[in-house]
């Protein structure tokens, strides 16, 4: 059994690296602006879909297994995708400021082209109240990397300071449920 992580996140290949599990990565084939326009069901099951999608989309030997993961930040009913500028996410910074979010983490496994195993996290997060000056700064010093996360921070690196409370599993919020994950994993084949 090979465990292939379907996602181009540095972060979630750095998560499941550092469990010292191995793995192979392959980037999804779907069009993820596409699949986002096609989808039909509540704002909340988003981040489970495109999971399914993106797990659904790799090809793989029959014995292997494919981990999908997205995540969607949700706020005042709204959707926030990754900020396609740093303008952008300047925008999305002073929007989220000051105020209480979710950020709804999907992860799903797949064998022979089906979905066995279905996992989604809800975490809320609150941000301080920021200045210009400090959204500029934070921006300055995360660089163009930003434009890789969605609500344009990254809580394991400079991100972190922009929180007032977290309530929800860390892992989740960088990328992976990982305790919940291995635990399937591990059901499903032994990795231990």
């Amino acid at each position: 059994m090979k465990i292939i992580l379907g996602s181009s996140s540095p972060s979630r290949k750095k998560l499941l690296k550092n469990t010292g599990i191995d793995f192979k990565v392959k980037s999804p084939t779907i069009d993820e602006t596409a699949q986002k326009k096609e989808f039909k069901g509540k704002k909340k099951d988003l981040a489970i879909y495109l999971a399914e999608k993106k797990a659904l989309s790799i090809h793989a030997e029959p014995e292997d297994i494919i981990i999908g993961a997205d995540q969607v930040l949700l706020h005042n009913n709204k959707i926030y995708d990754k900020p396609r500028s740093i303008q952008e996410a300047k925008k999305h910074l002073k929007e989220l400021s000051n105020k209480t979010h979710s950020l709804i983490s999907g992860t799903v496994i797949s064998k022979k082209n089906k979905i066995i195993w279905r996992h989604q996290s809800v975490s809320k997060m609150e941000i301080h109240k920021l200045t210009n000056k400090e959204i500029n700064e934070y921006l300055s010093q995360s660089g163009k990397n930003i434009l890789r996360c969605v609500g344009a921070y990254n809580i394991e690196g400079y991100g972190s300071k922009l929180f007032k409370k977290i309530d929800g599993d860390f892992f989740s919020i960088v990328g992976l449920p990982l305790i919940q994950l291995l635990n399937a994993i591990n059901k499903i084949g032994k990795i231990r």
